[in-house]
């Protein structure tokens, strides 16, 4: 049976809930399993056991009513919805299909030696800087390079990329002037990325060849091919960009945990992955209701958004021990800031990858790490990132 229903006013996309989302985290989960957000009209849930379940019934909580705030079962969108990020089954799985195949061991495994390389010889031509802006230094260049090498762009205009994620991930919020702002350059920043997912504008060894390659096979079409690299770079570059800055940033912030990293370079994968928990590029999701629905002793209406909120299930005390400690030993079997279930990131083997490789080099070639004034948030909406990271760093 219903009870009465739980509210609150917490503003999740307002900046000071950006800066710091963790204690109001905690003041939601106090609350309950789900609470109705009155700024918006719309439900969130922010335990750890809610989140998955919500994020693995996509019978009941869709992703076809779009990532963000807007509902599209109600509103159209400025763009063609993502025919793998936007659709449940049984469309989902033809195209999600094809995106798996491209993550083969030995796909994985040629991957990694590029990755290697580029790290590596990005580490070595900050280390003697003495004082660097990390983000737009240290950070951005890897993923900038490594990803779109590996879809097989051209190497020309890629920090364009970085503007079209900021459309993408700042319309799964409110609009507001910065993002009406942004969208003035909607009309030429999509024309770019268009005219880079077609299948001219790709070489013949990257992850867009093999897509297209799938077209020909007749498991997609040619346009839901170029469709699929969209989404690819849509998701594939902003979310490592921030999440490595993120962890940058804490190993920076917490040097005990830098030091073990250092001692034990192989420990650079659990290193990301923890902090993918501690502090996650991708705080929320969004699913939609396809019916009408009693959930947790509220009832929810046909077509009501929902608000997942991963980044509190991260910080969950009833799944993690001293969840608010940055442990780069922590042992992780729950994670879920990559999404989980059928619409978890498709990607994140590659993004895992990118991690692990950059915290790797950067602790076998690195050997100071220290801030030298604080960073800086970004406070729009959108993934959680940082703009600014000056660091001071010397060749280890």
């Amino acid at each position: 049976m219903a009870q009465q229903r739980i509210t609150s006013d917490l503003d999740p996309f307002s900046e000071s809930f950006r800066a710091d989302p963790y204690a109001h985290y905690a003041q939601l989960r106090a609350l309950g399993p789900i609470v109705w957000l009155e700024k918006y009209g719309i439900w969130v849930v922010q335990h750890h056991a809610q989140v998955k379940e919500v994020l693995t019934d996509f019978k009941r909580f869709s992703n076809a009513g779009g990532g963000g705030l807007t509902n599209y079962f109600k509103e159209k969108s400025w763009r063609k919805p993502s025919i793998i990020l936007e659709v449940d089954p049984p469309e989902h799985e033809r195209t999600r299909r094809v995106l798996m195949r491209l993550f083969t061991p030995g796909a994985l495994q040629k991957m990694r030696v590029g990755f290697q390389v580029e790290a590596n010889a990005l580490m070595d031509r900050i280390a003697d800087r003495g004082e660097i802006e990390a983000i737009s230094e240290l950070v951005q260049p890897f993923p900038l390079k490594v990803f779109p090498d590996a879809v097989g762009m051209p190497p020309l205009d890629r920090d364009k990329m970085l503007v079209y994620g900021g459309m993408v991930f700042g319309g799964f919020g409110p609009r507001t002037a910065w993002y009406e702002k942004l969208m003035e350059q909607a009309p030429e920043i999509s024309a770019w990325v268009d005219a880079r997912c077609e299948r001219s504008a790709l070489n013949d060894e990257g992850l867009g060849a093999a897509i297209y390659a799938a077209a020909d096979a007749g498991q997609v079409t040619h346009d839901e091919a170029k469709l699929l690299v969209r989404s690819f770079l849509s998701a594939g570059v902003d979310t490592t960009i921030d999440s490595i800055g993120l962890c940058v940033n804490a190993l920076a912030q917490h040097p005990e945990q830098w030091r073990a990293l250092q001692e034990d370079p192989s420990l650079a994968r659990a290193a990301f992955e923890e902090a993918t928990r501690y502090d996650s590029s991708s705080q929320s999701l969004f699913r939609t209701t396809t019916e009408a629905l009693e959930y947790e002793g509220q009832q929810l209406g046909k077509h009501d958004k929902v608000l997942v909120l991963i980044g509190s299930a991260g910080r969950d005390p009833a799944v993690w021990e001293e969840p608010d400690r940055f442990d780069i030993r922590r042992r992780i079997t729950a994670q879920v800031g990559y999404g989980t279930g059928i619409h978890g990131c498709v990607a994140q083997m590659m993004a895992r990858l990118e991690g692990e490789v950059f915290f790797r080099a950067l602790a076998e070639r690195i050997g100071r790490l220290e801030p030298t004034s604080a960073s800086q948030l970004r406070l729009t909406p959108g993934l959680r990132g940082l703009l600014t990271l000056p660091l001071a760093v010397s060749p280890r």
